[in-house]
């Protein structure tokens, strides 16, 4: 079997987009053909335009080459070859960022082929099945009042999910706000269903983003049994995350905006975060993800994969989640965006608080090639 050809598909919702924390207002989707019929399909999430230029351009030199073109003939099986070999042919221009997050997109795909051709899913190929099912978090974003955040929290809980978690939006606001937020939210679920916080990195009138600051916001909140504090320094500071890491015990979380082994690496030894994040569509995709997993845990920390874009991400993490044994929830985006709910024939099910691993071979999902034409975004 051969790629014969890899398309991206930019995606969009009708209107304009806001400037909030939904990364799935839009998206990329990628299928990647083969000379046997067999086509995965892959997303980003990312800038879809800039995903679509890295994958589609014309090569330049060697180690500058647009990602589509680089793999055409190569055999889907060999994963980690072609891994590699769009690495080094992304080298000038790569190495982190968008370029790996395209990465991840292919990669995905080319699971996808696997499981479709040996008839098996995903997981059973990355090492086997750890869990069968896995306990699924109503991910959210945090409103501007305590009333709507009570309110968002309890919503939640009536569905059936044992735990939540609020991020962003809210958050956006000062110390003071921030913690009858948070308040609000643990009054109205009660101490028996985990609130997890989300407090992003965007400054506040009043309460500057370093670790200082936050190390007070994370003391004060941590009397509402947060079950983690998560991504509430930039990306880039380690040093930040290195002390608040050893300075509290609330569990902090982070890693959604790093990509390769070698970026979690440094997360891992020298921040000593106690979750990781790597989302399978930035990070380098399900054989990146997978090696990042494994370096988690001979450092004894759970990996906890960041999904807030389409129903293929969800899927995705779902067969990461089932063949590690350091992993435990599923981030499951319940924010009503149309590329979230609408690229899948069938939304996944969330049942007494779990989500069942697709069993179906590849990613085990059914894609909605009309719903993908009706917010394609590049047929204008």
């Amino acid at each position: 079997m051969k790629i014969t050809k890899v398309e991206a598909i930019p995606v969009k919702q009708k209107g304009d987009i806001l400037l909030i924390n939904d990364s799935a207002q839009d998206g990329i989707i990628i299928k990647v053909y083969t000379d046997e019929g067999i086509v995965g399909y892959g997303e980003v999430d990312s800038a879809p335009w800039v995903i679509k230029a890295i994958i589609d351009s014309p090569a330049s030199h060697r180690i500058c080459q647009g990602l589509g073109q680089a793999i055409i003939g190569e055999d889907p099986f060999e994963t980690d070859k072609i891994w590699e070999k769009m690495y080094l042919a992304s080298m000038f221009y790569g190495r982190r960022g968008a370029v790996i997050h395209a990465i991840s997109g292919i990669d995905i795909a080319i699971w996808d082929i696997i499981g479709k051709a040996l008839n098996k899913p995903i997981y059973k190929l990355l090492g086997g099945e750890f869990r069968s099912k896995v306990r699924a978090y109503a991910s959210t974003l945090m409103p501007y009042t305590p009333e709507e955040s009570a309110e968002e929290a309890l919503k939640w809980k009536e569905k059936g999910f044992t735990a939540v978690k609020m991020g962003w939006g809210g958050f956006e606001l000062g110390f003071r706000e921030n913690v009858e937020l948070v308040r609000a939210a643990r009054e109205a679920i009660g101490e028996d269903m985990d609130l997890m916080l989300d407090l992003g990195f965007i400054p506040s009138p009043d309460t500057p983003i370093d670790a200082t600051s936050r190390l007070l916001l994370a003391k004060e909140i941590r009397q509402f049994s947060p079950y983690w504090i998560e991504e509430p320094l930039s990306p880039d500071d380690y040093d930040g995350y290195k002390m608040l890491a050893e300075s509290i015990d609330t569990r902090i979380a982070g890693g959604e905006n790093e990509s390769t082994r070698y970026g979690f690496k440094q997360l891992i030894d020298y921040s000593k975060i106690n979750i990781i994040q790597p989302d399978i569509t930035r990070c380098g995709g399900l054989t990146e993800a997978k090696k990042i997993a494994t370096m988690a845990m001979a450092n004894n920390i759970t990996t906890v994969p960041h999904a807030w874009s389409s129903g293929i991400v969800i899927a995705a993490s779902l067969h990461l989640i089932a063949a590690i044994p350091n992993a435990c929830l599923l981030e499951y985006c319940v924010w009503d965006t149309p590329i979230r709910k609408e690229m899948l024939i069938e939304d996944f099910i969330v049942k007494d608080g779990y989500v069942d691993v697709p069993q179906k071979p590849g990613l085990g999902i059914e894609i909605d090639d009309k719903a993908i034409e009706k917010y394609r975004a590049d047929k204008y």
